[in-house]
């Protein structure tokens, strides 16, 4: 009886976003239909990790259920589809951990058969979700996939292993169940975090106690909602398309950091070094900054464009204008034309 009251308001937030979803979507399928951004398309992730022919991949988004597809055909490699999984997950908008990973995998011949082999393991293997984790992990430990976080390698267990009730464990989803941790220890787990994002020392016993967590959601919810599976649940703690249940686990999740000591900030020493541009795109990228920041404080089309747009595709937009531009200008090829395309995907 204590759980059922304690859980009463939070239901109440995990109500509005599952009816938000379902009222724009009545068939219940909008979680795996929904249109990825733009700027999510393979061909932009080709050509931001550095690839000269990066021109052969797809323009279009791919969104969960063409991935999905993709994965059913066995004809494509594991590798084709850990490229297309992090397109759709974003990972162009990450600094420059695409190059990093790209060129590690390319140049070193043992990380790439290595990793080839993981993912095929974790596709057709008889592997557990956390002995699929700890096999990642003991890559990353290796050194051989840079630029790859947790965040992001759960994307590829939750879609090279469909119906294992492997879930992906990003910032959102790990602060929602540290709230629910926080209601109810006993049921819920607590996510190491480093930040606002998940720790890159979790292991598979974590990451099992995570998916374990999610189905509980879908239980949890089930008297209020009816028959709920937990791929649903995730979708719901994550809060994509509802306003209530993401901005109550944020309130919390901030006050909880005023509370934390903080680290103090790292400076840079005299023997270390600044880090070069490691490609010539790299070179620009400050100047296209800099044009962004001017039209935004100018009010132009591109700030105009930029009030307009949730959270998620302003990150998306903003890198795209500085990768798009930043290409141009190193091309030697027309900026405002550049910019105009970049606009004209977002409206």
């Amino acid at each position: 009886e204590f759980r059922r009251v304690l859980f009463r308001s939070d239901k109440a937030l995990l109500k509005i976003e599952w009816d938000i979803l379902h009222t724009s979507d009545p068939n219940g399928t909008l979680y795996i239909d929904a249109p990825s951004p733009a700027s999510r398309n393979p061909q932009r992730l080709a050509r931001v990790a550095g690839m000269q022919n990066y021109e052969k991949y797809s323009k279009e988004p791919h969104n969960k259920r063409d991935v999905q597809a993709m994965v059913r055909d066995r004809k494509n490699s594991s590798l084709k589809l850990f490229f297309y999984i992090m397109a759709w997950g974003g990972m162009v908008n990450r600094a420059n951990n695409p190059q990093m990973l790209y060129k590690k995998l390319k140049s070193d011949k043992q990380a790439r058969v290595a990793f080839v082999r993981v993912l095929d393991k974790i596709r057709f293997g008889n592997i557990s979700n956390e002995q699929s984790f700890d096999l990642i992990q003991s890559l990353r430990e290796t050194g051989y996939l840079p630029g790859l976080g947790v965040s992001f390698f759960t994307k590829v267990l939750y879609f090279l292993r469909p119906g294992k009730n492997a879930f992906i464990l990003d910032q959102f989803t790990a602060k929602a169940v540290n709230y629910l941790n926080s209601k109810d220890p006993s049921t819920y787990p607590k996510i190491a975090m480093t930040g606002d994002m998940p720790s890159s020392n979790l292991t598979g016993r974590d990451y099992e106690a995570y998916n374990n967590a999610v189905k509980q959601v879908a239980i949890d919810l089930k008297e209020e909602l009816g028959q709920m599976s937990p791929e649903e649940a995730e979708f719901t703690i994550f809060g994509a398309f509802g306003n209530a249940f993401r901005p109550q686990v944020d309130k919390w999740f901030k006050s909880q950091q005023s509370t934390q000591t903080r680290q103090p900030r790292q400076f840079r020493t005299q023997s270390q070094p600044v880090q070069q541009p490691t490609n010539k795109l790299a070179q620009y990228a400050s100047q296209a900054q800099a044009l962004w920041n001017k039209h935004i404080q100018s009010g132009t089309v591109v700030a105009q464009t930029f009030r307009k747009l949730g959270s998620d595709d302003r990150q998306d937009f903003m890198q795209e204008f500085v990768d798009d531009v930043a290409e141009a200008l190193k091309n030697g090829t027309d900026v405002n034309q550049a910019i105009k395309a970049v606009v004209s995907n977002y409206t």
